[in-house]
């Protein structure tokens, strides 16, 4: 037996004993998708600043991020097939869930893509997202369809990327401002959203 799989079934053994924490980590773990595009629309629309920007840049840092770390997994289970836990052993599996490779976690990579990307852009809210990462990647494990391993996995690769990101961020401006021109070309149409296109708004911070 070997620590990957004693975690997991450490983990798991706490999976239906409680339906209140059942339902609870059942919602965790079903909300990543929505937590991550909430967190990219705050940081989209948060005020009409110059912070506004460098939040905006976050935003677009966050989703090279995703994107790109997604795109290893992919190759990663294209490559390697790992079975699930539900696959090979008998769990609590508390939501369905196809019986595809399991090594790296999709939602892991998403979390944590979120988490470093605003640890390292010094976001004030960067300790609480690293918290809900944590809890997000647990509730994987509670709920029967990831390995420890998967969830670490996702992290390691999420981190990876997002250091490189950062690394070349003065290499994608020219990409990001062509984003902005593209975001401003659509958003002026819209008379709700058009003071927060990023014309008007460095319009207001250089007039201020």
């Amino acid at each position: 037996m070997n620590l990957n799989y004693e975690v997991f079934q450490w983990i798991n053994s706490f999976a239906g004993k409680s339906s209140a924490m059942d339902s609870v980590m059942i919602i965790i773990t079903n909300s990543v998708p929505y937590f991550i595009m909430a967190c990219l629309l705050l940081l989209w629309f948060s005020g009409k600043t110059e912070r506004t920007i460098y939040h905006r840049y976050t935003a677009l840092y966050m989703l090279f991020t995703i994107l790109l770390s997604l795109c290893i997994n992919e190759v990663i289970h294209l490559v390697y097939y790992h079975p699930r836990p539900f696959v090979t052993h008998h769990v609590h599996k508390l939501i369905p869930h196809p019986a595809n490779s399991s090594f790296v976690s999709d939602h892991s990579i998403l979390v944590f893509s979120a988490a470093w990307i605003m640890w390292l852009r010094k976001n004030k809210w960067r300790s609480i997202i690293f918290i809900w990462a944590v809890i997000s990647g647990l509730s994987r494990i509670y709920v029967g369809v990831h390995y420890p391993a998967d969830v670490l996995g996702g992290m390691v690769i999420a981190g990876a990327i997002g250091c490189f990101i950062i690394y070349v961020s003065a290499k994608t401006t020219p990409l990001i401002q062509r984003l902005f021109w593209i975001h401003d070309l659509i958003i002026k149409r819209i008379p709700f959203l058009s003071p927060y296109t990023h014309e008007q708004i460095s319009k207001k911070n250089h007039s201020a």
